[in-house]
């Protein structure tokens, strides 16, 4: 049953997407942000496959896997598409490494949450400059702080809207759809992490475990980089 809805579900979302992006941004290119997650795997082959008019990328931050790297250029092989790699300003890295260094991140949330400013939200903020939509693959079942969100809403502090298309999808409904669209995934989803972010601040999860509580072990926070609420 899951797997029969998780395609009918698949059916439709080239379709749910090209309707939203007509509608918010009929004078320039959407924007899409993949982590190379198996949502965001998902959305790429549907965007890919409707031929949308979306821009693909990838924030690179200098601190991901090589697994990750490698899935980046897998993908693009097998779907035929760019991803464009986003990567931060390097005054903007030294000038943190030299304040902080990346010990820091450990040791106080302020200088974490600053690294991810430098590494993520400002090279995001410039992509988002003069685009109307940005698409996500943030799901309301990952963590309690996107449990509120809307499949479509306002995002002021980047000057644009946010669709979130897989919103309402199941993690059940995620692994099924998976292997109905042939697409790669992270290893190291296999391997106990079933949220990837960068390396110095994600770890597997023991059975049982929230699946966010890998990121940002350390912390007592609301497990989010800036990108989003929380």
């Amino acid at each position: 049953m899951t797997t029969m809805l998780a395609c009918s579900k698949l059916s439709k979302l080239g379709g749910l997407i090209a309707d939203f992006v007509h509608r918010e941004s009929p004078l320039e290119r959407a924007v899409f942000t993949t982590s190379l997650s198996q949502e965001d795997q998902i959305l790429t082959w549907a965007i890919v496959k409707a031929e949308l008019p979306v821009d693909i990328v990838t924030l690179d931050t200098g601190k991901l896997f090589p697994e990750t790297m490698a899935l980046h250029a897998l993908t693009e092989q097998i779907l035929g598409v760019e991803i464009e790699k986003v990567h931060p300003q390097d005054d903007d890295v030294s000038g943190f490494e030299k304040e902080h260094g990346m010990e820091a991140i450990y040791l106080d949330v302020n200088a974490r949450k600053r690294c991810c400013t430098v590494r993520k939200v400002l090279p995001l903020q410039k992509v988002c400059e003069g685009r109307s939509l940005w698409i996500t693959g943030l799901r309301r079942g990952q963590s309690d702080n996107r449990s509120g969100l809307e499949m479509l809403e306002p995002a002021p502090d980047w000057g644009l809207k946010k669709l979130h298309p897989l919103l309402d999808w199941t993690d059940e409904e995620i692994r099924a759809a998976l292997p109905v669209i042939d697409i790669p995934v992270n290893p190291l989803h296999a391997q106990g992490y079933p949220s990837v972010g960068c390396e110095p601040c994600t770890r597997a999860v023991a059975p049982g475990e929230h699946p966010r509580s890998g990121r940002w072990w350390w912390e007592q926070s609301s497990k989010e980089c800036g990108l989003h609420k929380g």
